[in-house]
């Protein structure tokens, strides 16, 4: 409802506003000239129609002057909804602010040049302007907010549809049909190779990988991730070429996914302290659940020494995390329980040259040069063992034994062992 200008300057200026209401026509026509030739995306009907330009143009005139002299604008519905329409037009926000600052320039030229013709006083010109230019911030804040809002719920709805896809990839719930949507929408590539990474989460809501997803954009491997109560899940596209049936001999060999593989595995591994489980690679997302399983089960073999395990990278590992801890324990304690009659610092040596041992491929020498030591020590360390579990190293399945118990005995035996 409008009030009555309360002095003489404000009735000069509200009819001053009145005479730019009463050429609202041309004036729209020639403003919607005016922006078409400065802002290049209103220059064609892609975005934005000249028709509708128009329409806004005359709304913003009638806004702007119908309300100088008179009750200031401290809203504009029609302003917020205008920016809200560009966002879903998909104009940029710089090119409908600067839209903006060209009717800004164009309504100040107009009023200017009617109030010079109209022989107004200065003081009046100088009201009506601060006025006019006190509606049109408020006219450019409110689009600004609208254009905002709509951008925003543009993302979260986005980011919904994604998160709803990949939990119903994670659950094997995704139709052939829309598995090339569903890799559009979450932004991967839809040929695989694919992995699956699980990192155990610090707490309930809290992310394990923060920063994986732009990781392994550096990398060249597109990812998406979800939040669960106990782990952070990812789907990975591995970077490169190379997958198929021959994915595992390749990831062995050192070349193709078994490059890949390793990349991958060292941004995961200096991301953060999480725990983490990565699962085969494969090729078709209708995998996904599949490979969710043998990640997480991978997960379950990494621990502080080796925080990121490969499922078809560290097999033992992986043995020694399927079973229950009290059956892992046993295992290790039947192959180790000779070790108890040791000094812990002794009973650790002895492992610990062993692991060296088999991470040199059975060499004393390789070994010696990561324990620093001779190897003649090694070779003595290793007898010792030999002594006191009553396997030998020279024989395939005491190998197998002790190394199945040594995974086994660094990852879930951490109960006090009887002296």
């Amino acid at each position: 409802m409008e009030h009555k200008p309360q002095d003489r300057v404000g009735a000069q200026v509200a009819e001053l506003g009145t005479r730019m209401v009463q050429q609202a026509e041309p004036l729209a026509d020639a403003l919607v000239d005016r922006i078409r030739a400065a802002v290049p995306v209103y220059r064609t009907d892609a975005a934005v129609s000249a028709e509708e330009l128009r329409r806004t143009c005359l709304d913003n005139i009638h806004f702007v002057f119908g309300s100088i002299g008179r009750v200031p604008a401290l809203n504009s519905p029609e302003s917020r909804e205008n920016g809200r329409q560009r966002a879903r037009a998909g104009v940029p926000l710089t090119a409908v602010m600067e839209a903006y600052r060209v009717a800004a320039r164009f309504l100040w030229e107009q009023l200017a040049d009617t109030a010079a013709r109209s022989a107004v006083p200065a003081e009046v010109t100088v009201r009506a302007a601060s006025e006019m230019w006190l509606v049109l911030d408020t006219y450019t804040q409110h689009m600004a907010e609208g254009y905002r809002e709509e951008i925003t719920a543009q993302l979260l709805s986005r980011e919904q549809e994604r998160s709803a896809l990949l939990e119903a990839l994670l659950e094997g719930r995704l139709a052939e049909a829309d598995l090339w949507d569903a890799a559009d929408v979450l932004r991967i590539p839809a040929r695989g190779p694919y992995v699956v990474i699980a990192a155990r989460v610090p707490d309930i809501g809290r992310h394990a990988l923060p920063q994986a997803e732009a990781a392994l954009r550096g990398i060249g491997a597109a990812s998406a991730w979800r939040l669960l109560h106990d782990v952070e899940v990812g789907v990975a596209r591995l970077p490169g070429s190379g997958s198929g049936s021959d994915s595992r001999s390749e990831a062995r060999s050192g070349s193709g996914v078994g490059l890949a593989l390793d990349r991958l595995a060292e941004v995961l591994g200096s991301d953060s302290g999480a725990r983490v489980g990565v699962s085969p690679p494969y090729d078709d997302l209708r995998e996904t659940a599949s490979a969710l399983r043998l990640a997480r089960i991978a997960l379950r073999g990494a621990f502080d020494g080796r925080r990121v395990t490969l499922f078809d990278r560290d097999p033992l590992a992986v043995v020694a995390a399927v079973g229950t801890p009290e059956v892992m324990r046993h295992i290790a304690r039947s192959v180790l329980v000779a070790l108890d009659r040791l000094s812990p610092e002794r009973r650790s040596l002895l492992l610990s040259t062993f692991g060296a041992w088999l991470d040199s491929g059975g060499s004393a020498d390789q070994a010696a040069g990561l324990l620093f030591c001779h190897p003649n020590t090694v070779r003595h360390r290793l007898r010792r063992l030999e002594e006191h579990t009553g396997r030998s190293l020279a024989d395939p399945r005491g190998i197998a034994e002790l190394s199945v118990a040594f995974e086994i005995d660094r990852r879930v035996s951490r109960a006090p062992r009887p002296r």
